[in-house]
């Protein structure tokens, strides 16, 4: 396990420096009186949740699950990871960065792959999942439950349902408000629960070698059959097929044998990660063939660095996908074929 303190012992330094007046400096809509307003200022102190612009912090709204989520981020000190999620829907949000963190320590959590599910309220049951995930170790709901009520983290909703049905009692399928998942971390902090779980540590150190989508899918799977929502990630490459094809440049500019240009590619074998290429190459009299693996980059960008071994001297080139076309930058791919003859345009699919 390792814990962390970096964040909370900077920052207590400056907590316990806070002068009286800026004590009293928090939200307009949280009075002195509010029953979270100690947690509600913790949590401003030690940056683990702010506010809106107009100056509330608004308590009593239901919390969504991409806030929860950067709760949860911010609260243990997650690592970043640079491994993308393929989504079921593709926009790009300011969530992505959070739930590629989780994902990485496969938190239970049902908005990896749907924006429209995080931008909805998350479920009392996935944050003592969630919570429990990064805390004690992989759990179900129950047992999830159990280690906040064991620890005072929270109580029961529904008391007529103690000791009868643990999910009931705690209100498992209850919204829950923001003021309420800050009084949960807040108890986390007092009880000293800044550790990471062996289980969540080794989902990040991966030695297993996992893909983030199925760490995602490990997480999201672990979610409760009864707060479940939204479909798993697909294994099925998105991708594959995508870049695959034939590509073809002419150009002539004279009448003579020498007087033309031209580029032939081929791509093929596309996975998430990367293609083959198979680039002929014809400017004037010099000519050549490159051939080698591009890594992908992004849903519409490709780099390949080297040749394969036996193919040609060193040759970078940037991929750029169009719609029905390539667009390639070759750098530094002169060795071969003469001086000045490094081309930049843009291929049409055959």
């Amino acid at each position: 396990m390792k814990k962390i303190i970096g964040m909370f012992f900077v920052l207590s330094i400056l907590f316990v420096g806070a002068t009286p007046s800026s004590a009293k400096s928090l939200f307009k809509d949280v009075p002195v009186d509010h029953y979270a307003y100690d947690s509600i200022k913790w949590a401003k102190d030690f940056g683990v949740i702010g506010g809106y612009p107009n100056g509330t912090f608004k308590p009593n709204q239901v919390i969504t699950e991409q806030q929860f989520a950067s709760i949860l981020v911010n609260y243990f000190d997650l690592e970043q990871v640079d491994e993308e999620l393929k989504k079921h829907t593709p926009a790009t949000t300011a969530s992505d960065a959070n739930y590629e963190t989780l994902a990485a320590y496969s938190v239970p959590l049902n908005g990896y792959f749907d924006n429209s599910i995080r931008g909805k309220a998350v479920k009392r049951g996935v944050v003592a999942q969630a919570i429990a995930h990064v805390a004690d170790g992989k759990q179900n709901l129950s047992k999830s439950i159990e280690f906040l009520l064991d620890h005072a983290i929270s109580t029961g909703q529904n008391p007529q349902y103690e000791n009868k049905d643990i999910a009931k009692f705690f209100g498992a399928t209850n919204n829950i408000t923001r003021a309420q998942v800050v009084s949960l971390f807040h108890r986390l902090d007092l009880k000293d629960y800044h550790y990471i779980s062996d289980d969540a540590e080794n989902s990040y150190i991966n030695t297993t070698k996992k893909s983030l989508l199925e760490r995602a899918n490990a997480g999201k799977s672990q979610v409760d059959k009864s707060l479940r929502t939204g479909a798993l990630g697909s294994t099925t490459s998105t991708t594959t097929n995508s870049w695959n094809g034939n590509y073809s440049y002419y150009y002539r500019w004279g009448s003579g044998e020498f007087d033309q240009s031209g580029r032939n590619l081929r791509i093929s074998k596309t996975t998430d990660e990367n293609f083959y290429i198979e680039l002929e190459t014809f400017d004037g009299r010099f000519n050549g063939t490159v051939k080698g693996y591009a890594s992908i980059l992004s849903k519409t960008k490709a780099m390949m660095y080297e040749p394969v071994k036996g193919n040609g001297d060193r040759c970078v080139i940037e991929f750029e996908k169009l719609s029905n076309a390539i667009k390639i930058t070759e750098l530094d791919c002169e060795s071969e074929r003469g001086a000045n003859t490094n081309f930049s345009g843009t291929l049409k699919k055959k």
